[in-house]
């Protein structure tokens, strides 16, 4: 394919996915309401003081009942997903037509995806508006961690949901009270700046993604765009829905690049990124492994580096921090158990009518099993690729195996670091479930899935196995078994 037909195919599908994000935008106006329209009369509030009584509207009459907002949300969803996966064949068995020019495409159309999420209210979740109650009462003066928020921190917030402590790590906690001080605790201005935010971490997060990728070979890059940037996940549970995973990453992915450049700042980045919601902690010993073996560091001059991100965490988590209560947050959250692997085998338990339970217990070692392996390989070869590949085995660990449940916004974990190895097996795993996950938020509504996580999961995992299936490269096991570019990343610049 000529070059010139190659990018024609993109803008086609960029401008199908911008389309699409553009009707959901417009949607979401309608949705939102409609959808809580039982449980959620702050919501209903706001809308009515923002935008009037629209409620007679024909959107609103159309979309009365929650199947037609769930199938009005899930029509463009589908757009934006099959889209991503058209690019993604392409690239996988179009190489001649791959030039750096398609690369600069791929970069720049997620930067047209984030300002048409931008405009879209959020329509399942209100977790951006729990950010805004936190940071009310830390700018008052107040432990979100030890104190519940009462409804004086709610007022004119659309904010529906049950007193609960912080869950989210405390520099979270500091940058939304900043957020509520700069917004002047207005809640237009303090839902603007909130998506603001998260929009430019998550372009933030594509630069990053295209900068570790800098020397890796032209479609190696241009996947790592396309699974980073297109896959819709990113964007709508990003910069749409608001969900602040984004912030954790992008400081975790600044640590990979600054690890692989031989920065002593590196530890200062994953730290943050732990600051912000806790879940990364992990790669610490990633760092500690990669430090010792690729950048012969011995433990005196490991324990020097060290000194700064243990003085930013403990600094931080003096703030906050008065007794094991500033982990009850964590510890509710922790109660809700759905989407997991094992979830959809239990599906299937039911459905044939067999125990499954030993084939559950090996699923759960999996993954754990597969993050001690890519760290014993980092280990033996503490290549810039086998650093990839342990820290997406060790996030995949994490979310499959150790997390009570997956909410969809959280495949951002994964999909994160998969998008650096996009060929590997289990970054297309990751890239497949990252794609399937959105449609998730939808079946929380909907009988009859509401209550049958089990069936949700066999979709969502036996969706992410027919990706990697389909986005599996001609002849991977020869391009999967041979040795990748391993060297550091260089300092090319962004197209």
């Amino acid at each position: 394919m000529r070059p010139a037909s190659f990018r024609l195919r993109i803008n086609l599908l960029g401008a199908a996915v911008v389309a699409a994000y553009l009707a959901e935008a417009i949607l979401s106006y309608a949705q939102a309401p409609q959808l809580w329209r039982e449980e959620g009369p702050h919501l209903l509030a706001f809308f009515e003081d923002a935008i009037g009584d629209r409620q007679a509207s024909w959107l609103h009459m159309l979309l009365f009942t929650k199947e037609r907002i769930v199938l009005s949300y899930w029509l463009p969803l589908g757009v934006a997903s099959a889209s991503a996966l058209l690019l993604v064949r392409m690239l996988l068995r179009r190489a001649d037509g791959i030039d750096e020019r398609v690369e600069r495409q791929l970069f720049r159309w997620p930067l047209a995806f984030a300002a048409a999420c931008l405009l879209s209210y959020p329509v399942f979740t209100q977790d951006l508006w729990l950010s805004a109650v936190w940071g009310r009462m830390i700018a008052a003066g107040f432990n979100p961690y030890e104190t519940l928020f009462t409804p004086a921190f709610v007022s004119g917030l659309p904010l529906d949901h049950f007193p609960m402590p912080m869950s989210y790590a405390p520099l979270w906690g500091i940058v939304s009270a900043g957020l509520t001080l700069v917004a002047a605790n207005d809640p237009f201005a303090i839902g603007l700046v909130s998506k603001a935010l998260l929009a430019g971490a998550w372009i933030g997060g594509l630069v990053l993604v295209a900068r570790i990728m800098a020397q890796r070979p032209i479609r190696d890059r241009c996947l790592a765009l396309a699974a980073f940037g297109w896959v819709p996940l990113g964007a709508t549970q990003t910069v749409a829905e608001g969900h602040n995973d984004i912030a954790m990453m992008a400081p975790a992915l600044g640590w990979l690049l600054l690890l692989l450049r031989g920065r002593m700042t590196a530890p200062l980045a994953l730290a943050a990124s732990v600051l912000l919601k806790f879940v990364t902690a992990p790669l610490f010993l990633l760092d500690l492994v990669y430090a010792i073996r690729a950048q012969r560091l011995d433990w005196r001059r490991y324990a020097l580096r060290m000194i700064a991100p243990s003085l930013l965490g403990l600094g931080v988590l003096a703030l906050f921090y008065r007794s094991h209560d500033f982990f009850d947050g964590v510890r509710m959250v922790n109660q809700w158990r759905f989407l997991q692997p094992r979830d959809a085998l239990a599906s299937l338990e039911a459905v044939l009518g067999i125990s499954l339970a030993p084939a559950g217990f090996a699923l759960v070692a999996f993954f754990p099993a597969v993050a001690v392996h890519g760290l014993v390989r980092l280990w033996r070869d503490p290549a810039a690729e086998n650093l990839m590949k342990a820290a997406l085995a060790v996030m995949a660990a994490i979310l499959f195996s150790l997390s009570a449940h997956v909410w969809p916004w959280y495949l951002l974990w994964v999909l994160a670091p998969a998008a650096l190895v996009p060929r590997w097996w289990l970054s297309r795993f990751a890239i497949g479930v990252s794609v399937m996950a959105p449609f998730m938020s939808g079946s929380w509504w909907i009988a009859p899935f509401e209550d049958h996580f089990g069936g949700s999961a066999l979709a969502l995992y036996g969706g992410a196995v027919a990706w990697a299936v389909l986005t599996r490269p001609p002849q991977a096991a020869a391009i999967e078994g041979g040795a990748s570019a391993a060297g550091s990343p260089g300092r090319k610049a962004i197209p």
